[in-house]
């Protein structure tokens, strides 16, 4: 792990008595260690977010609250000061639109897929390979594990990984979201990581498209049959695409048979740039 990487996972860290013991943190902790600018970062957002903290927990409400709570459920008049009736309705919605706007954001708002990034990044980028529920060459035994779990899976795994062995699978559950992870093995060796959610587990959040880099890992996203695919690897970029784009393509143009003459030959050709316009990733 480097410290983009770190940096990545750390951004998600609380504190050290609700996070110091989740192993899921350990590694980019202690590439910190090791990195003066990562660790200087860490240590100005630990700084701000106890600021923020103890800034919350010294807001007191006012004395008199609970008389004129009291006062005003027992249709009582509160002797220090009432305040308008309109004041206190207007407060209240105020409040109340607060509260629903938090945990929008919270639930569904644009960090709601940053979150779910770090998590299944710092899950696949665990040293030694993350934590398997089995441990298996075969991609239909995987494949049968998670519908029998009933974790969300890619029931159209490209062409080139369905000869291919894995390392095996897990179904977890993230934020009440059932969830899949399979692991193949590359000609290389290394990993090639599938993490498969519910797309409605991001609510509104906008899915990037494309390839990308976090650290020394290239991922892909995807949208497809309701569910939101995440392909990570630290294999090169162009064998990510040669995995996952390419084996589609080659394989939906298998089926469309060999270009022919005239108008045919037209359709033929033009469907695989649309093709690849209309891919989402």
């Amino acid at each position: 792990m480097n410290s983009d990487a770190a940096k990545e996972i750390l951004s998600a860290y609380r504190s050290r008595d609700r996070d110091g013991a989740d192993p899921i943190f350990h590694e980019a902790l202690n590439q910190m260690e090791s990195d003066s600018v990562l660790k200087k970062w860490f240590e100005e957002q630990q700084d701000l977010d106890q600021t923020i903290r103890e800034k919350l927990a010294s807001i007191e409400p006012p004395a008199d609250l609970q008389a004129k709570i009291l006062a005003r459920i027992r249709g009582e008049k509160v002797r220090r000061f009432a305040l308008p009736q309109v004041w206190l309705a207007a407060a209240a919605c105020l409040v109340v639109a607060g509260i629903a706007l938090f945990y929008s954001n919270r639930q569904t708002g644009p960090d709601r897929f940053q979150e779910f990034k770090s998590d299944a990044m710092a899950m696949v980028s665990v040293q030694g390979g993350p934590a398997l529920d089995l441990r298996t060459p075969d991609l239909s035994e995987t494949q049968s594990y998670l519908r029998d779990h009933q974790a969300p899976r890619d029931v159209a795994i490209p062409t080139r990984l369905q000869s291919m062995e894995t390392a095996g699978c897990r179904a977890f559950v993230w934020k009440d979201n059932p969830a899949s992870l399979t692991c193949f093995r590359l000609p290389d060796g290394r990993l090639l990581h599938l993490v498969v959610i519910d797309r409605k587990a991001m609510g509104n959040a906008d899915i990037p498209v494309g390839f990308k880099s976090v650290g020394d890992w290239h991922v892909m996203f995807q949208e497809k049959g309701g569910m939101l695919m995440m392909w990570a690897t630290q294999a090169p970029m162009e064998q990510l695409k040669q995995m996952v784009v390419k084996a589609r393509w080659e394989g939906a143009r298998g089926r469309r048979g060999v270009v022919g003459q005239g108008e045919g030959s037209q359709r033929s050709l033009l469907w695989p740039a649309r093709r690849l316009a209309g891919l989402r990733c």
